[in-house]
């Protein structure tokens, strides 16, 4: 899936802070005073997570016997768009071991800090995937729109800051290689293993793809938080965040490194 101009745009804050600017720490916690102080968002339950009812849970899990559950089956109520509808991916689990030599030292160096980063944590990089993408044109809208993820998963703040901040001092190139490369890799290899069924969900649902075009060309935070305003619009975030929450399990720390 496409991810727009947010390439760019992580290229220069990485090049920013190896130049002497603070590192995102300051740059993602400092704007957060200049946003509404609102309630927090619920996070949608994850599998084995506790629920008393479905929307509970994030799409497209269940909430069966007050557990979120990926759902059983081949078809689904929903025509077939469900992760499991269409089967694993042809390429090996992530859970098989480093998919590659950079993924070897990043796991090495930043191992921790991703281990505890923990489904808030993902549910912050899924949110500056999804709702983020096109914002690199505009640094301040850009940043308010990180926060705004922040501000919804606060629970997770200090552990993605944790996976930022070592991706962007760890000292892996090579075999890294400057960002976008290493990350557009290993969302090549989930795509083709472990995330195959939650991208073929979104792309079998109408409306996460109206909500993917929505979010690729929007060019303001305001446009861009907008586009979940319908009920189908709440529906197709649902869909792509959920893809991006399965990538960001395996491949956030690429998604950081300069």
């Amino acid at each position: 899936m496409d991810r727009g101009g947010k390439r760019l745009s992580r290229t220069r804050w990485a090049f920013l802070s190896l130049v002497g600017a603070p590192l995102l720490l300051a740059w993602l916690s400092g704007a957060a005073g200049c946003t509404e102080e609102d309630p927090p968002e619920p996070r949608p339950g994850f599998p084995g997570d506790s629920c008393t009812k479905t929307d509970d849970c994030a799409v497209p899990l269940r909430c069966i016997d007050n557990v979120c559950v990926v759902p059983g089956g081949s078809g689904g109520s929903d025509g077939g768009t469900e992760p499991d509808a269409f089967g694993p991916g042809p390429g090996p689990s992530a859970d098989a071991g480093p998919w590659s030599q950079c993924d070897e030292c990043l796991e090495g160096t930043c191992g921790q800090a991703e281990k505890a980063c923990g489904p808030d944590c993902r549910s912050i990089e899924a949110c500056i995937e999804t709702v983020c993408v096109n914002l690199s044109d505009s640094p301040q809208d850009e940043s308010a729109c990180f926060v705004y993820c922040q501000d919804r998963f606060p629970a997770g703040k200090d552990q993605h800051l944790a996976v930022v901040n070592c991706a962007l001092e760890v000292m892996c190139s090579p075999p890294c290689t400057f960002y976008p490369q290493d990350y557009d890799l290993c969302r090549t290899f989930m795509n083709n293993g472990d995330c195959t069924g939650f991208q073929k969900a979104c792309e079998a649902d109408a409306r996460c793809g109206v909500y993917r075009d929505c979010v690729k060309f929007c060019t303001s935070i305001g446009d861009c938080t907008a586009c979940d305003d319908s009920a189908d619009g709440t529906e197709g975030r649902k869909l792509l965040e959920a893809y991006e929450q399965c990538v960001a399990s395996e491949c956030m720390t690429e998604s950081w490194i300069p």
